[in-house]
């Protein structure tokens, strides 16, 4: 059954390429049937990364895995004939990249197929405004629950942190919250939270920062004034800095226990290249090379009014909101070294081939597959 879903999956993609954009597939089989899929799997110029169990009678000698939390090495298998179709796996977690559909679709595809008219997109009732340091606000009332909730995200990401000091994004978003602030220790911020039913909190990804609330209605304000001092006066405590560097270092020493995190990781640097900022990963020794200073310094850097997007919803009224954030934010005001970053360039580390890592341990095998294409 699934080496007949891999196979109509891969019939599909090939005879549709030039219609599908993206292509991926992410499919746990059996070790068993292994040798059958990977006679169906080799299309030139394409990805495919497969975490199985080895057996030398069922696949040609991958090397051995190494110690546990070693990283995990891959075999490769080249392939050298012809390319196909421009279809792609594009594993970007940011949404400014579009891909461009071809004007004509393919011959093959049935023309006289009926859909029923696609019901029409009512937006919500919105505000937008712009506070003068450069903040945008977006605020839309919703009565249904005495509920209120926002976001603010930064145009920032563990993209823009120094290759020395991978990690420096996920410690600062962790430790904004967590360090508490100049008014309030972090467990102070606990105590208020934790007596109102709400919460604060914090973080940074690949793609953004953000800093989010959430509270009823009737504790709005105190619960705003304090989500507003977390974004505008973190402290970084130092001893909460340590806590967190040894919160990653416990989860460095665990990441190759979860297989599928395992194909994920590998597969993002074949794509990308294991030095491109978007398939890097942490290790001990970077870890061990930031300091408090460098979260200052990344926070300065990135977390400013005109990098800031603050979405707010719930059960309120717009005016009284609004004079809300101007009064919390309106005189917020950049450091000298706030940036407005630029994105990195991507470009492909791999046109195609197999590739493989070994785990005996296993009684799945995971694969990951995609072909690259212009976007």
């Amino acid at each position: 059954m699934v080496i007949s879903q891999l196979s109509t999956l891969l019939q599909l993609v090939t005879q549709n390429s030039s219609f599908f954009p993206v292509a991926c597939c992410l499919l746990p089989l059996p070790s068993s049937l292994l040798p059958v899929a990977c006679r169906l799997l080799p299309l030139p110029s394409s990805f495919f990364l497969l975490l199985h169990d080895s057996d030398e009678n069922r696949i040609a000698k991958p090397r051995k895995f190494g110690e546990k939390n070693e990283k995990a090495k891959i075999e490769t298998e080249k392939k050298s004939s012809c390319f196909c179709y421009p279809l792609a796996f594009l594993s970007f977690h940011f949404s400014h990249l579009i891909c461009q559909l071809p004007s004509q679709p393919p011959p093959n595809i049935t023309t006289n197929l009926t859909f029923p008219a696609l019901p029409e997109i009512k937006l919500p009732k919105y505000t937008r405004f712009e506070l003068e340091n450069g903040m945008r606000v977006y605020l839309m009332e919703d009565k249904e629950l005495p509920l209120v909730e926002g976001t603010a995200i930064f145009r920032t990401g563990d993209r823009f942190e120094p290759e020395d000091k991978i990690g420096l994004a996920g410690l600062t978003g962790v430790v904004m919250r967590t360090g508490g602030t100049s008014k309030h220790t972090a467990d102070e911020l606990n105590q208020l939270l934790e007596q109102r039913a709400a919460s604060v909190e914090t973080g940074i990804n690949s793609t953004a920062g953000s800093a989010s609330f959430e509270a009823l209605a009737e504790d709005l304000e105190p619960v705003f004034d304090l989500f507003a001092e977390v974004i505008r006066e973190p402290i970084f405590a130092p001893e909460k800095l340590d806590l967190a560097k040894k919160q990653e270092q416990g989860a460095i020493a665990r990441r190759n226990d979860d297989p599928n995190s395992i194909s994920s990781r590998e597969f993002q640097k074949l794509i990308y290249g294991d030095r491109s900022p978007y398939a890097r990963t942490v290790e001990y020794k970077t870890l061990a090379k930031i300091d408090r200073e460098d979260l200052v310094d990344f926070y300065q850097k990135y977390f400013h009014p005109k990098n800031a997007i603050l979405g707010i919803s719930g059960d309120f009224d717009t005016a009284k909101m609004r004079a809300i954030v101007e009064e919390k934010f309106g005189n917020w005001q950049p450091t000298q070294n706030a940036e407005v970053p630029q994105l990195p360039t991507v470009s492909p580390a791999n046109q195609g081939g197999v590739f493989l890592v070994n785990q005996p341990q296993l009684s799945q095998s995971y694969v990951q597959m995609g072909i690259w294409a212009e976007c």
